[in-house]
């Protein structure tokens, strides 16, 4: 939301030079006004009219705004402070692209609407997707079987994944909603001399399955995140996993790629599209963790 101050005189009307009454209105420039401030903007409207006469003129512009249709929140008879100021003397005008200006507008609005009506649609197939919530269901309930017998949660993801285990894991051992006891959780390859020495020395795609197999033992539970299922070193990840006799549950794509094979213990979003998987990837798993914790507090 912006603050707009337009001049009224040569700018959303035609300059009379001390006739005010006889002004005429630019109706192109007053639609595209009125479409900012139906798009939430803070309109103000300043004039210069009386200054030199000492005339009050405010009772005059306000019925000329009324009667041209021009939707403002504030007049001024002076020059207020602004954000963008419009103004036949100052930005020029007639240099202003309105029309530029009215399209931007509206391809930007019909850009952010059909952004959040793809997050929406995907989150109104989870709720009619009871097979899904099943799912997370026996995450909690693998999440609280495995702090119970003190255990320690991993989570594992590239990019943006590691980003949000390691958001998950904070939230674990810090607090979500309520002050507990610290649970017990870990980001695999948060140490950087272990990712660089592992990479370097046995590739990258084993970084997670060789720092997992130093420290996780069966009572543990792993979290793994891979939006398009197909990350080899997430795949490595599950395979020692499964080598250890250690439980696991992956958040992953519409398809899951390579790790569809895992089909029962994946949690599937229904999207091809990487922001809203991983939109809806964070909103599972702070499900998760706050059911989780409710157990402990």
């Amino acid at each position: 939301m912006k603050t707009y101050v337009i001049d009224i005189d040569g700018t959303i009307c035609s300059n009379t030079y001390g006739k005010y009454e006889n002004a005429t209105p630019f109706d192109d420039r007053i639609s595209v006004i009125n479409k900012l401030y139906k798009d939430g903007n803070v309109i103000k409207f300043f004039t210069a009219r009386g200054s030199t006469t000492n005339k009050d003129w405010s009772e005059l512009t306000k019925k000329q705004l009324s009667d041209w249709g021009v939707n403002y929140h504030e007049l001024i008879m002076g020059k207020p402070e602004g954000d963008v100021f419009i103004d036949d003397k100052a930005f020029n005008s007639e240099n202003w692209n309105w029309d530029d200006i009215n399209s931007i507008i509206e391809e930007s609005t019909y850009q952010i609407n059909d952004s959040l009506k793809q997050h929406l649609n995907t989150i109104q197939k989870i709720l009619r997707d009871k097979l899904l919530k099943t799912k997370v269901q026996n995450v909690i309930n693998l999440v609280v079987n495995t702090l119970d017998k003190k255990g320690k949660v991993f989570l594992a993801g590239n990019g943006g994944s590691f980003a949000d285990s390691q958001h998950i894991a904070t939230e674990f051992v810090a607090r979500f909603s309520n002050n507990r006891r610290p649970l017990p959780s870990i980001t695999l390859g948060t140490n950087s001399s272990n990712l660089t020495a592992i990479s370097n020395d046995f590739g990258f795609d084993e970084i997670f399955s060789r720092e997992f197999q130093a420290l996780a033992n069966k009572n543990d539970f792993l979290i793994a995140i891979s939006t398009s299922g197909n990350s080899k070193n997430i795949i490595n990840l599950i395979s020692k996993a499964e080598e250890m006799g250690i439980e696991f549950f992956i958040l992953t794509g519409s398809d899951g790629g390579e790790l569809s094979k895992y089909k029962d213990k994946i949690l599937f979003v229904p999207s091809n599209n990487t922001a809203t998987i991983q939109q809806i990837h964070i909103i599972l798993l702070h499900i998760i963790v706050e059911l989780s914790e409710k157990k402990f507090f």
